[in-house]
């Protein structure tokens, strides 16, 4: 199976604003690295945008004669991922993180009190210990006083 990845094409850094003055491919279109997809003009300079890889455009997002700031974006391209050799006997393919058998994790239940808590004395929840089936305010309390009490004892016996 061909695996693709989309490629989001934008405005590169530029002084000012730009006007797209030249369209020179359709979506649906193949095109070739380097290939000119479009020409924006700032200034008094034309600054073409060419294809960073071999592949197809699937979405135009600008139109001829509109202005476009640095970082806008001007089309996507699907890139054909190339199949990697390791060792020169294993290929690897490419997956979607969505199509893959991720484990299941465990759920985090935390009341918004306790997260709020949390938040404020900058304890990461996944080290907090709850008592019952959520993390509760008084499991956040448990769980700094037990790390004030290691300090305090680390402290004396030094």
């Amino acid at each position: 199976m061909t695996a693709f990845t989309t490629h989001l094409i934008c405005v590169p850094e530029l002084d000012n604003t730009a006007s797209v003055t030249a369209l020179h491919i359709l979506p649906g279109q193949h095109v070739q690295i380097n290939t000119p997809l479009l020409t924006l003009k700032c200034g008094g300079e034309l600054v073409e945008i060419c294809a960073p890889e071999t592949g197809w455009v699937s979405h135009m997002m600008v139109t001829l004669t509109e202005t476009v700031a640095c970082g806008d974006l001007l089309l996507q391209m699907e890139i054909e991922e190339v199949p990697v050799q390791m060792f020169g006997t294993e290929e690897l393919s490419f997956a979607s993180a969505c199509q893959l058998d991720w484990p299941a994790a465990p759920l985090l239940s935390v009341s918004p009190l306790a997260a709020q808590l949390a938040a404020k004395l900058g304890v990461d929840l996944s080290t907090v210990t709850p008592q019952g089936p959520s993390i509760e305010i008084a499991d956040v309390e448990a769980h700094v006083r037990s790390i004030m009490l290691q300090w305090l004892d680390a402290r004396c016996n030094s």
